[in-house]
């Protein structure tokens, strides 16, 4: 497919190459694709058949569920994307591992997952999901949920620095996601946890996705950086360089969480042992120490450092009408020529 138009905010169209040498074997001529902010409108399109495959919003899950003739049309299986929330590691109180320790393990992912989520996702405590080369199998490292351990971290940074939870929260903590009603509904529920858990309160903030990367940045000045954000990666390639590596390498990623940043903006950093375990692995071709450096680097990443609080892999959970039959590509791109539709099915679906 070529793109035939694209439209900011509106709509991106593909078009079938002609040129291709397998173009007489793909159905489909026109791929339409419609840009909607906001989950429940594109439900409410897929629902009047003016869209062939559309994401479920969690409000519409139950309903889907319970519904005989909807719960076929769902499709629900493992795709290989974490979703997680990244502490800023050098922005005070965030600066301190007992601080970033407690916040992860004050969050209840099986309960969220059961009572927000409902879309089969496993919990996680590491970085990588399942299917990926190197990746830690689920609850193998990281930090769980374990409230006592949770308040006894917080509790000795606050003996430590002589202050009460009332005088933590004043300092006005942010969480931060892109605007979503998925992320707004997910971040209301972990604010709770906090609430429940640690007796902290945090503020909940949303920006435009456009907006919201340019502030993730690790160049941005920290005065303008949340405390926590949300994020999330999916893979391009099933190999665990594409989590670790490319994500949180101190010098040679993105390193959003600001992991070792040595001055506010992120242009000095300190190398440390993950860092060096995530290059090694890189460069060995010896699959056996490759896996045993990853697992090593989970555990450091998302333990000793709790830079980030991974939180669930994703599954996919998507509505499909009865006359569209594609497929879901676990890594890259859709693979829209492998997509047919039933014309007669769907032109008297729609009576037409």
């Amino acid at each position: 497919y070529g793109l035939e138009e694209w439209i900011h905010g509106g709509n991106m169209n593909l078009i079938k190459n002609p040129l291709h040498p397998e173009a007489d074997s793909v159905q489909i001529e026109r791929i339409e694709g419609v840009i909607i902010v906001e989950d429940s409108t594109a439900f409410a399109m897929w629902e009047n058949n003016e869209l062939d495959s559309q994401g479920l919003p969690l409000p519409e899950i139950d309903r889907v569920k319970a519904d005989p003739v909807l719960s076929e049309q769902l499709v629900n299986a493992p795709f290989p994307c974490t979703y997680y929330y990244g502490f800023v590691n050098n922005k005070p109180p965030f600066d301190d591992v007992r601080v970033r320790q407690a916040f992860s393990q004050a969050i209840d992912r099986q309960s969220l997952i059961d009572n927000i989520t409902k879309g089969g996702q496993t919990p996680a405590t590491s970085f990588a999901p399942p299917g990926i080369f190197g990746a830690v199998p689920p609850g193998e490292v990281g930090l769980g949920y374990d409230p006592d351990a949770a308040n006894a971290s917080l509790q000795s940074y606050l003996d430590e620095q002589g202050i009460t939870v009332e005088d933590f929260s004043a300092q006005g903590i942010t969480l931060m996601h892109n605007t979503n009603e998925a992320h707004a509904a997910i971040a209301a529920a972990i604010q709770q946890m906090w609430k429940d858990t640690l007796g902290v309160d945090v503020q909940v903030e949303n920006q435009e996705w456009k907006v919201y990367l340019q502030t993730v940045k690790n160049e941005t000045p920290l005065a303008e950086m949340p405390h926590i954000f949300r994020l999330a990666w999916c893979a391009d390639y099933a190999d665990q360089n594409n989590w670790v590596f490319e994500n949180f390498h101190a010098e040679e990623s993105e390193n959003q969480p600001r992991r070792n940043c040595l001055d506010d903006t992120c242009t000095q950093v300190e190398l440390s042992e993950f860092d060096e375990l995530v290059k090694a692995a890189q460069l060995s071709q010896d699959p056996a120490e490759r896996e045993e450096l990853y697992r090593e680097a989970e555990r450091i990443l998302t333990e000793d450092e709790t830079a980030i609080a991974p939180i669930y892999h994703y599954t996919t959970v998507e509505m499909v009408k009865p006359w569209l039959t594609r497929s879901f590509s676990p890594v890259g791109g859709e693979q829209f020529y492998t997509w047919t539709i039933d014309e007669a099915m769907m032109q008297e679906a729609l009576g037409q």
